[in-house]
């Protein structure tokens, strides 16, 4: 059996447990979302050729911090009037980790991710793994490495740093982030750039809002050829809206 799906089969399990377990007053938690975005972002680089997409999300956490999930959304790789198809339609983030409290000001979440694109044609086989680890720090703050040992499958390890922060505009409801990272993809898939967020978020009930601003620097045409055509990691301006429980 796959990683994938020695994953796929503990989420399905643990969504299927959580229902009887809460009736026991055991300690698991269920949430997730279902999202309209104008454009899947990813690393400051668009994942959906710049259009709107769907997303979902479900996951269950034990109050010992221990977690499982799995992320989908809609993607598109492939620039209009190309003459050929990757067979690639969405993408499947299916996840496990551990979050604690460290101390009064310090949290860490460990966490493995397991990124998949189920449909790909032979040649276009994207799956990888990535490992990472959040430590949050003064309540507002945080910062992630990130490692991958086969990134994009493309045969290359790679590193993502990011540092970021979250603040509430007073008592307006309206919360504040930005994020700025650095993705190290090593001399075979052709250097590293740097992503930029800035994002303002509300939340009405269970329906959430979020308007954000992306960009990149030092993305060039050499990266290009690994992630997508320079142009969708260009700045721009993109909408999500769901209903999160």
């Amino acid at each position: 059996m796959s990683s994938l799906s020695r994953i796929a089969l503990a989420t399905a399990l643990a969504f299927a447990a959580a229902p009887a377990l809460a009736q026991d007053e055991a300690p698991w938690t269920v949430s997730g979302g279902a999202w309209v975005v104008s454009d899947y972002v990813w690393r400051g680089v668009s994942q959906s050729q710049e259009d709107p997409t769907w997303q979902l999300e479900l996951a269950t956490e034990h109050e010992s911090g221990f977690y499982v999930g799995a992320f989908l959304s809609g993607v598109d790789f492939i620039p209009s009037g190309a003459d050929y198809d990757d067979g690639i339609d969405y993408e499947v983030n299916a996840y496990l980790g551990w979050s604690g409290q460290l101390s009064e000001t310090l949290t860490l979440d460990l966490n493995y991710t397991r990124i998949a694109y189920p449909g790909s044609k032979e040649d276009f086989d994207a799956d990888f793994n990535e490992f990472a680890a959040t430590l949050g720090f003064g309540g507002n703050y945080s910062a992630t490495v990130v490692y991958s040992d086969d990134t994009v499958n493309l045969g290359s390890s790679a590193w993502y740093w990011q540092l970021g922060g979250e603040w509430e505009l007073g008592a307006s409801g309206l919360m504040l982030g930005a994020t700025a990272g650095h993705y190290d993809l090593g001399p075979e898939l052709g250097g590293s750039y740097n992503d930029y967020e800035v994002w303002l978020a509300r939340s009405f009930g269970n329906v959430a809002l979020k308007l954000a601003y992306s960009d990149t620097s030092g993305y060039d045409d050499v990266l290009a050829e690994s992630l997508g055509e320079r142009h969708l990691a260009d700045g721009r301006v993109w909408l999500s809206l769901g209903y999160e429980f």
